[in-house]
């Protein structure tokens, strides 16, 4: 099987189509969900002159206020009803609730809900037969409706990322909690655009969190009040992952397209998440020729076109697909030993992967490549190539029934809860000053 080398020219010109595709792709799904009327208002907004474009959009921002009144009302309503003294958090359009993928947004809207604060989460694409306002958990809402629904709401908190940065303006001298997520060579868009409202945002906003040591470091400069506060855990979610006796397998109670695999009686190497760019799929290559004495699972999307077909020749690698975020504890109990192996770069050495600390609570063995924020973690066992990632899952083999190694990864996941980030956010933004 050939895969082109990572980082030669041949993988960089392949990965440029792939984001062009990609684009072009969202904007033609974009556009099919734009109104002609709205399209044409947008035509004429960037044809006009400054003197004429500022009235026309002060004009239509008001006619969608008033399409708006019932629901802003009903906004004005829960925050007066349910406030009190609790602090009010608003997401701007991110990440779809439902998406693929269940990831930090989401998880610090309902670890802050849980910690007492009131949060509002605003789905990118609103359903217009969903209510406006609907109640996840206590004190959190998931949002059916655009951002100017909170137009009467002065100064509110808002939780914006590098990517969503544009839904600033929307609302009314918005207090800013501005995550650095990851390394911003990894959003497309404009590079120099997007460095420029980075910087701005870390200077100005009222908290700027950090994911990792790296990205931590880089903002330091900027803002000597920056939080490094990395990803976390739903602790009992994945702690349904962890076998009553070590080794045991009950093949019958596993996921219906797990049986087959589980039936070979080989331990299963897993990973779950994105299939992207980042990802080395020479090295999982070579491991599946080297190692036919063991069963590859990969769970999750083939994110952005990348995961070669000829990969999925071996017959010990299986790709499952995407998962729903409540099934993959399921899935994890089934892995002997959870693996992360993503290329070497800056985007990868400033990331904080959700399912490293999974995957620990979970009480699996984890087996990564040598990333700088990953290998922070107590336990993580750290390979190179294909030959020391070998050796690493022999010796994962071994620690998955040694009873210290299992309360080193359970300590580790108390000390990185989803709950324990929230408290860290809320401490931090009342320390920040009043409301």
């Amino acid at each position: 099987m050939y895969l082109a080398p990572p980082g030669s020219w041949a993988d960089r010109q392949w990965r440029v189509l792939l984001r062009q595709r990609k684009a072009l792709t969202s904007a033609w799904s974009r556009l099919r969900k734009t109104s002609p009327s709205s399209l044409l208002a947008g035509l004429l907004l960037r044809l006009l002159p400054p003197s004429l474009a500022s009235p026309l959009r002060a004009a239509l921002r008001r006619r969608r206020l008033d399409a708006l009144l019932s629901v802003r009302q009903q906004a004005l309503a829960l925050a007066g009803e349910l406030r009190a003294d609790r602090p009010m958090i608003i997401f701007p359009p991110s990440l779809d609730w439902h998406t693929q993928l269940f990831q930090r947004p989401q998880q610090l809207a309902m670890a802050l809900a849980r910690q007492g604060a009131l949060v509002f989460y605003l789905q990118p694409d609103p359903d217009p037969a969903e209510p406006p306002f609907k109640e996840m958990l206590p004190g959190l809402y998931l949002c059916n409706t655009s951002p100017e629904a909170f137009a009467d709401f002065s100064a509110p908190v808002i939780y914006l990322l590098t990517w969503n940065r544009a839904h600033e303006r929307v609302f009314d001298h918005p207090q800013v909690i501005y995550d650095y997520v990851d390394d911003i060579a990894v959003f497309e868009g404009n590079y120099a655009s997007m460095k420029r409202d980075h910087e701005r945002l870390v200077r100005t906003a009222r908290l700027v969190l950090t994911t990792a040591e790296r990205l931590y470091r880089q903002t330091l400069p900027l803002r000597h009040d920056a939080l490094l506060c990395p990803n976390g855990v739903e602790r009992h979610h994945f702690a349904q992952a962890r076998r009553p006796v070590a080794g045991e397998i009950d093949v019958a109670d596993a996921p219906g397209d797990f049986r087959a695999i589980l039936a070979k009686g080989k331990p299963v190497v897993g990973y779950y998440g994105a299939l992207a760019a980042w990802f080395d799929y020479a090295l999982l290559d070579s491991l599946c020729s080297m190692r036919t004495d063991l069963e590859f699972v990969l769970i999750g999307p083939d994110y952005d076109g990348t995961l070669p077909p000829a990969l999925l020749e071996h017959s010990n690698l299986h790709w499952l697909g995407v998962k729903p975020y409540d099934q993959l504890p399921h899935y994890l109990r089934y892995f002997s030993v959870a693996m992360i192996p993503f290329q070497l770069n800056d985007i990868t050495h400033s990331t904080s992967p959700l399912k490293l600390f999974e995957y620990m609570a979970g009480g699996k063995p984890v087996v990564i490549t040598p990333m700088e924020e990953s290998m922070r973690t107590p336990g993580v066992l750290v390979a190179s190539d294909a030959q020391s990632f070998s050796q690493q899952i022999d010796r994962a083999l071994i620690l998955r029934h040694d009873p210290a190694y299992l309360s080193q990864l359970e300590q580790v996941v108390e000390q990185n809860t989803w709950d324990i980030r929230a408290r860290q956010i809320l401490d931090a933004l009342a320390a920040s000053g009043t409301e």
